[in-house]
């Protein structure tokens, strides 16, 4: 009987030290969330004084949109896309399409806006002078750009032949080339 009156004292002990850890932590978690909500508060009024001092900018209109659900949309970040596309366009002397630009960049799939950004960047970047393009396939400046392999994987459909040449001679149903640049013209 001694040892089942010394294992309950024990076990009383025992429930007791666990009672008085558990209000230890909660005591040190509540001085703990006291001190994060101190600092929050002193960040806030921090940053409300530095606004006040230095000026604040007003958030644009496109990063305040909501969606129909009534939660913020999320701005994707775009810096650095365009030095990438003319890295990767500049690594492929032979020339790239844009569907294989998104992918060596790295671009979700279903990131459609992504898309549109690139083809944007795309289009400046020839406006720029910095690349060119035949078709759908994009140079660097400078490049070998109507070399036979790369011609024969564009997807425009042009009136040169395999070799890269323009044909000058009209076939007997085709006129000669009109001045307005367009090609030949049929006669039916």
């Amino acid at each position: 009987m001694a040892l089942k009156s010394a294992l309950n004292a024990e076990m009383k002990r025992l429930k007791g030290d666990a009672k008085g850890l558990e209000k230890k932590r909660a005591d040190l978690t509540a001085d703990i969330d006291k001190k994060i909500a101190e600092n929050a508060k002193k960040q806030e009024m921090l940053q409300a004084f530095m606004d006040a001092t230095f000026g604040v900018k007003p958030k644009s209109a496109a990063s305040q949109e909501t969606t129909a659900s009534g939660t913020r949309r999320k701005r994707r970040n775009r810096k650095g896309v365009k030095q990438r596309v003319l890295g990767v366009i500049n690594a492929s002397s032979d020339g790239i399409k844009r569907n294989a630009i998104i992918q060596k960049i790295g671009m979700s799939s279903s990131d459609e806006a992504g898309h549109q950004y690139v083809s944007n960047t795309l289009r400046a970047l020839m406006d720029e002078d910095q690349i060119t393009n035949k078709g759908r396939v994009y140079f660097p400046k400078g490049s070998g750009e109507t070399s036979p392999a790369v011609a024969s994987t564009s997807d425009d459909s042009s009136s040169e032949s395999s070799q890269g040449t323009p044909t000058t001679e009209p076939s007997s149903d085709e006129s000669p080339p009109s001045s307005s640049g367009f090609g030949p013209v049929s006669n039916h």
